[in-house]
């Protein structure tokens, strides 16, 4: 039986999900979603999913060899790619409509039968230690997640993992994590593009193998703990200011409004942190922003800052300042305005391509949401009041906070 949401079409093929879009567009962006990131990981093989991405792209039954992969996604002119997050995984191909088979059909044998070769795989670690070893150089990832372990304590640790574990894992237990956790009631496949359904459809039952159970991932609850660090790095110029505090959950019903009183408080040049402190005071940052970040383990706000080290302490009060202006009163009408037309504008910008809208809408119809998530966000910001956003401030702003700062060494 075939459900339909707005434009969002949600069926089963061989006990997977799908979600179907169809548009007018020359390309099918085609997702394979997994409901499990590093969060399902236990100390010892902490960054297991991550290297998994890595792997899956490293031979399959039909195209074995660590090279076979990527040549038949470029001979039909694929562009294909994978992310891990601390919640989910997903894998993606965008292709032409007119050999949509062929792409759907390289992105399904490589999720299913992989083969990961133990060559690949002592080949595969050296990349990942290499992107190790970039986030470790990179001020702000150091910072932040040195932040984040002390903030959330035993709750999170980085979804590529430490040193340790990555060069200790083995095939034995990718292939153990990928039976406990990929496919089943665990996966969905989302496709948007001018392709018709009965197309998905048909290809779908081809080419997916019928779904086989699977390991619910363990839920928790996130610790946040108030703190703060200051630490140094060489090779640095440029200080790291952040703030962080706990935010809304993924499904909560007032995460809009937690949207946009962050986007007012740091989402633009017109917000009020960068009217404040780059355009009337002139300090030397580039930009002074806020920002949500929302997962199943833990969800966070948070305002983040590059600037001159003899700055700091005249940015952190004024960052307070800003805090409490939005704490303790409306604020303009006119601002609340603006910032709705901004937000729905960069919304809806996103989902002109058959990309950009699949990205838009698959993980949160894997996370739960059964209605377009982008048609909900865009009706749901333009009943936002001021009094909202009033009332999201305190609450969000009254929460446990961590000050984190990096200065040169």
């Amino acid at each position: 039986m075939t459900q339909s949401s707005g434009n969002l079409s949600f069926f089963e093929v061989n006990g997977i999900r799908v979600l179907f879009v169809q548009n007018s567009s020359f390309l099918t962006n085609i997702e394979i979603l997994t409901n499990v990131g590093s969060s399902a990981e236990q100390p010892q093989n902490q960054g297991m999913a991550h290297i998994l991405e890595h792997m899956f792209f490293k031979g399959s039954k039909k195209r074995p060899g660590g090279k076979a992969i990527s040549r038949a996604a470029n001979d039909i002119g694929g562009k294909m790619n994978a992310y891990t997050s601390y919640d989910h995984t997903v894998f993606y191909i965008t292709v032409l409509n007119d050999v949509f088979e062929k792409g759907f059909d390289i992105l399904a044998d490589m999720y299913n039968n992989p083969l990961f070769p133990p060559e690949e795989f002592k080949k595969e670690l050296k990349p990942i230690l290499s992107e190790f070893r970039e986030r470790e150089d990179d001020p702000e990832n150091f910072i932040m997640e040195k932040a984040l372990a002390k903030y959330l304590g035993d709750t999170y640790h980085p979804v590529i993992g430490t040193k340790e574990t990555i060069t200790s894992a083995t095939v034995e237990e990718m292939f153990a994590f990928k039976k406990r956790f990929y496919g089943g009631s665990n996966c969905m496949i989302s496709i948007v593009g001018g392709i018709d359904e009965d197309t998905a459809r048909r290809t779908i039952e081809r080419l997916f193998v019928p779904a086989h159970p699977v390991e619910k991932i363990p839920k928790f609850d996130a610790l946040y703990r108030p703190d703060s660090i200051s630490l140094t790095k060489p090779g640095m110029q440029e200080a790291h200011y952040s703030l962080l505090f706990p935010a809304l959950p993924v499904r909560h019903p007032d995460r809009y409004k937690q949207d946009m009183m962050s986007y007012l408080l740091g989402g633009n040049d017109s917000a009020l942190l960068f009217e404040r402190i780059r355009e009337e005071l002139g300090m030397s940052c580039y930009g002074v922003y806020s920002w949500i970040m929302r997962s199943d383990p833990f969800s966070l706000m948070g305002i983040s800052c590059g600037i001159a080290p003899e700055e700091l302490n005249q940015l952190h009060g004024e960052v307070q300042d800003q805090i409490k202006r939005i704490c303790d009163s409306r604020l303009e009408e006119e601002r609340l305005e603006r910032g709705k037309a901004s937000l729905r504008t960069s919304i809806a910008a996103k989902t002109e391509t058959s990309s950009g809208l699949n990205g838009m809408i698959s993980v949160p119809i894997l996370k739960g949401e059964t209605e377009n998530p982008v048609v909900k966000a865009l009706n749901e910001i333009e009943k936002i009041t001021l009094d909202d956003i009033l009332s999201l401030a305190q609450k969000t702003f009254s929460g446990p906070l961590f000050h984190s700062v990096l200065l040169p060494e």
